[in-house]
């Protein structure tokens, strides 16, 4: 009986790293063979026919079962078995124009979100040849012109002049995109001579207490809730999604408590090139606001971001399984993300116990890379003020150029002390940028993403975790190692997202431990005692202030916390009593006495020395 394939490539096509993972349906459930990162000039075919080449070795009666197929060759399977890409959208530059500089700042804010390398210019700052030069740049691959939805004096006495000199730019520039956002869309006459307009509708904000809350980035081919509602109304009209045809002469019989029907391939979301222009149809974009959507802006980001990135884009993958995770787990879910090209910051949460809706927020920014292009002055010291390599600021930013040009180079030593120090600087650039979600209470679960700590130990992403995401709570820390959050989020039906991610749930989270982080602890004396009762761990600790510690607690284990603070302290509610339940992981139980925020010296050896003693205590390795 011909049947759909049992096993699947997952590739996540990163700007420096290609990560290849194989899953295969076996035992009932969907689940993590093997996987294996490479530079990304490696080839594919070498990469596959190694994992491959692993499974058969270590089990090849399991390998013939996932592939339906006995004694196949490696090199046939690698070209027949089924793959689920995703891919990270090379950076581009967007043009902000305004009439006022506090229109420009508040668009500027939405297309950095949005994940666009920005530059702009307001009309009431500066004169109209600076306003050319930034539009007509060689660099320049669209240009967002907005206003208030509807403009004040001083924002609607510069529109006209905005809207000639971008409709001319656009003449001589074919395939410059152009959005049109809020009451700027009055210009839209402007542009008659250069082609058909692409309207989207206009978003009206959604108050916060009261009305849905965002979705979060819908997956390719998933129709917004309107749409979707009217092809219920006319089944003629719902769009149809066929799955991946069955590789040839693949036969299988189904195996014990499966169905013939339980296992499919999942639908991907085809593959598309890079957004370098779009057509004479659709070069001028209507867009809602920067107000628009909750929060403010989101709903212009979320054309920004169409326009910008692939349909199958690896961080609008992970901000969509982030999203299916926090519906299956029906509680809070964070993940933070830093790559060489940008970084990512989402957060997902169910709206209402059982409910199929979740309050979701993420921004994919280009300036959360590592090791930046060209770095600021701002982005430099920052660095400087996490790393614990005493360096000066111009042999950074000649180690911030080696870094880029070669990532996978020097991730020993004092690169991986530098490493460490340009992942956390930039993922306080996303914590930075995201205020919306440190508002939010403590997530459940705390995920780290991306390459950059593939070659960092458990304990001490956890602690970056805990030094960045600094707020009183309980949560459970995962990284994302073999980087299926991405090209699972390229799955297009929800349903099946969900049935994938509840199978691999395991596989792809792997446990870093758990974070208790009280605040309003006083420093000087003595905080209270904690005893961590469990089947493995027993444990009776004296709570000293100023630190963090970690209890060996092994994953998969859990445990109860009990705490007895002298004085009143913040953890979830209020109190000086708690018991809480953790889980283990490769780092174990960490409790984090530290200030919130952090304290530190003000002078850098000093704060230099802080860092090293807290980084010591999780990596003592790295001296040796």
């Amino acid at each position: 009986m011909s049947r759909q394939p049992r096993a699947f490539f997952a590739l996540d096509f990163g700007s420096a790293t290609t990560s290849a993972a194989l899953v295969g349906h076996a035992g009932g459930r969907w689940r993590l063979l093997a996987h294996a990162a490479a530079p990304s000039a490696t080839d594919l075919d070498a990469q596959l026919y190694g994992i491959l080449e692993r499974v058969g070795q270590a089990d090849r009666d399991l390998l013939d079962f996932v592939t339906a197929q006995k004694r196949a060759k490696i090199a046939a399977l690698v070209a027949d078995l089924s793959r689920l890409e995703s891919h990270s959208s090379p950076p581009r530059q967007i043009a902000v124009l305004a009439g006022s500089r506090r229109q420009r700042r508040r668009l500027e804010e939405v297309a950095a979100r949005a994940g666009w390398l920005v530059v702009g210019g307001s009309a009431d700052a500066d004169d109209p040849l600076a306003l050319s030069r930034l539009v007509l740049a060689p660099e320049t691959d669209a240009v967002l012109l907005g206003a208030d939805g509807i403009p004040s004096g001083d924002e609607r006495r510069h529109l006209p002049m905005l809207g000639a000199l971008v409709s001319a730019a656009a003449r001589c520039r074919p395939e410059l995109a152009v959005v049109l956002a809020g009451g700027a869309a009055v210009q839209e006459s402007d542009f008659s001579g250069t082609g058909a307009h692409d309207r989207i509708p206009q978003v009206a904000e959604t108050p916060a207490d009261t009305g849905p809350p965002d979705t979060g980035p819908l997956a390719p081919g998933e129709a917004e809730p309107a749409a979707a509602a009217e092809a219920a109304a006319d089944p003629s009209e719902a769009p149809s999604l066929a799955a991946p045809s069955l590789p040839a002469g693949t036969e299988a019989a189904p195996s014990e408590g499966d169905s013939p029907t339980s296992v499919a391939a999942p639908q991907v979301a085809p593959a598309s090139m890079p957004v370098s222009a779009p057509d004479g149809r659709d070069r001028v974009l209507l867009a809602p606001d920067g107000e628009a959507g909750h929060p403010a802006g989101a709903a212009l980001q979320q054309v920004l971001e169409g326009l910008r990135a692939r349909a199958d884009d690896t961080r609008l993958g992970i901000a969509r399984s982030v999203r299916t995770l926090a519906l299956l787990l029906d509680k809070p879910v964070e993940a933070v993300e830093v790559g060489i090209n940008g970084g990512l910051r989402c957060r997902a949460e169910p709206f209402g116990t059982g409910q199929l809706t979740v309050a979701a927020s993420h921004a994919a920014m280009a300036a959360g890379s590592f090791a930046p292009p060209n770095p600021s002055d701002d982005i430099v010291d920052s660095i400087l003020a996490w790393s614990t390599v005493v360096l000066d600021r111009y042999r950074l930013s000649d180690r911030l150029y080696d870094m880029r040009i070669c990532p996978w180079g020097e991730a020993d030593g004092e690169g991986a002390l530098l490493r460490l120090a340009a992942a956390k600087s930039a993922v306080a650039r996303l914590v930075a940028a995201t205020p919306e979600i440190s508002a939010r209470d403590m997530p459940y679960v705390l995920i780290a993403a991306g390459g950059v700590w593939a070659s960092t130990p458990p304990s001490v992403v956890a602690l970056a975790m805990a030094d960045l995401v600094r707020r009183p709570g309980v949560s459970r820390l995962a990284c994302d190692q073999a980087r299926l959050l991405g090209p699972l989020g390229a799955i297009t039906d929800e349903e099946e997202r969900q049935t994938m991610l509840k199978d691999l749930m395991e596989d792809v989270l792997l446990p870093l431990g758990s974070l208790i982080l009280p605040s309003g602890v006083r420093q000087g004396r003595s905080a209270g005692r904690m005893r961590v009762l469990g089947d493995s761990a027993n444990s009776d600790i004296d709570l000293q202030p100023g630190g963090i510690w970690a209890v060996e607690l092994p994953p998969g284990q859990t445990a109860v916390a009990e705490m007895d603070f002298k004085d009143t302290v913040r953890l979830g509610g209020r109190g000086h009593r708690f018991t809480v339940e953790v889980v283990g992981g490769l780092g174990g139980l960490f409790v984090d006495l530290r200030d919130i925020p952090l304290r530190l010296p003000d002078k850098a050896d000093q704060k230099r020395s802080t860092w090293e003693a807290w980084q010591r205590a999780m990596w003592s390795e790295i001296d040796e």
